[in-house]
């Protein structure tokens, strides 16, 4: 039986001053490069077949600290990057709460139909990245692969892997740097851990 990975990406200075990123592609800050070499080393005994990641440079830049250790070049894929908030992005949640109150509302209470302006619902990032995971899946059936990606992101998958309906995706905490652990055999997932960041 296989294991599959999924880390998000180390800390910004958008995570810091709670402002949403999506796609506005960000750099990790010096905390976040840490976070990197501490997940680093918690695969350094871990037979990784191939690490995977999003094209955005914090997501990018998480998967080749931990490919340098391992000897892996991580393969970037468009599927795995944040899901879009629109209009919101580069914005303070407070200030969203203030100008957008009701799209706020709707979008934590529905997130999976709920679109943001200019953005992506749930469901919407569902079809992009879940499709994708599988395949490569498909590729490596009795090997560990890793997905470095975001919180959108892998709380969609998780939500899809358990079969849970996406509308309960904000009740996922997926921590920067944090590692969700699943086996995986065939289309089956079975979830080991979740959200591990004390490693």
């Amino acid at each position: 039986m296989a294991k599959l990975y999924l880390i998000r990406h180390g800390e910004t200075d958008y995570n810091n001053a709670m402002r949403f990123q999506g796609r506005t592609d960000i750099l990790l800050n010096q905390k976040g490069i840490e976070q990197a070499e501490k997940a680093a080393e918690f695969f350094r005994d871990i037979p990784l077949q191939a690490i995977y990641t999003s094209s955005l440079k914090r997501a990018r830049t998480t998967a080749e600290i931990i490919g340098k250790l391992k000897g892996l070049e991580p393969q970037a894929t468009d599927a795995l990057q944040e899901m879009s908030f629109g209009i919101w992005e580069n914005m303070n949640s407070k200030d969203i709460q203030k100008k957008y109150a009701k799209e706020w509302k709707d979008f934590f209470a529905s997130p999976a139909t709920t679109t943001i302006p200019q953005g992506e619902c749930m469901l919407d990032v569902q079809k992009r990245a879940y499709p994708v995971v599988q395949e490569i899946l498909d590729q490596y059936p009795e090997g560990d692969v890793a997905f470095v990606a975001h919180g959108g992101i892998i709380r969609v998958l998780i939500c899809t892997m358990l079969g849970l309906d996406l509308n309960r995706a904000w009740h996922v905490h997926v921590g920067n740097a944090s590692i969700t652990c699943f086996y995986y055999w065939g289309r089956s997932y079975t979830l080991d851990y979740a959200n591990l960041t004390q490693y």
